[in-house]
């Protein structure tokens, strides 16, 4: 038997190493999807959409009223101001500063980045995002995927193949499927 030298060794070890990553990358399935498609089409996320602009519009709307109330308040000043004595004077200003402080809280507990909108969204989307999660992981697991990324969060992806990795349009079919198999047994 013939033993390899130390060249040979270092030249087989050397192929192993570097065949080794190819043999490993075609083991692996990945697979994408869209979560603004999913967004777009799914009734659950268009009636969200819905529910969350009637109630931006009802609280914009009182907002409205509230500013209409100051600039109300803010002429009736001015035009009684040379009548008034320094002391409802001082008292109607008071009252504005409340008014302005009030309107300003109410659109900052109502319209801000943490507001009730905010809470409300977070609290409508959960169980469909439960619901997309769980129609996510049985695809995955029949379609023995090893990744799947989400192309709408923040570049992920730089490049993938839509027509051989973008699962969105088989998500949304599983999801078809899991709605219609909830409707029949309702």
């Amino acid at each position: 038997m013939k033993r390899l030298g130390v060249p040979s060794l270092i030249l087989l070890f050397s192929l192993s190493i570097l065949s080794a990553p190819e043999a490993l990358h075609a083991a692996i399935k990945i697979g994408y999807i869209d979560s603004e498609i999913l967004r777009e089409r799914m009734p659950e996320f268009q009636q969200i959409e819905r529910e969350l602009e009637r109630l931006k519009q009802q609280y914009e709307q009182e907002a409205m009223d509230r500013q209409s109330k100051l600039i109300k308040l803010q002429e009736d000043f001015q035009k009684q101001e040379l009548l008034l004595s320094d002391a409802k004077k001082a008292e109607m200003q008071v009252e504005f500063e409340e008014a302005v402080r009030q309107l300003q809280e109410f659109t900052q507990e109502k319209l801000g980045p943490n507001g009730e909108i905010f809470r409300k969204n977070i609290e409508l989307s959960s169980p469909v995002f439960e619901k997309v999660n769980t129609a996510l992981e049985e695809l995955a697991e029949e379609e023995s995927y090893d990744f799947i990324f989400d192309v709408a969060s923040n570049g992920a992806i730089v490049y993938a193949d839509p027509e051989r990795y973008n699962v969105t349009e088989a998500l949304l079919e599983k999801l078809e499927e899991a709605r219609e198999a909830q409707e029949a047994g309702q």
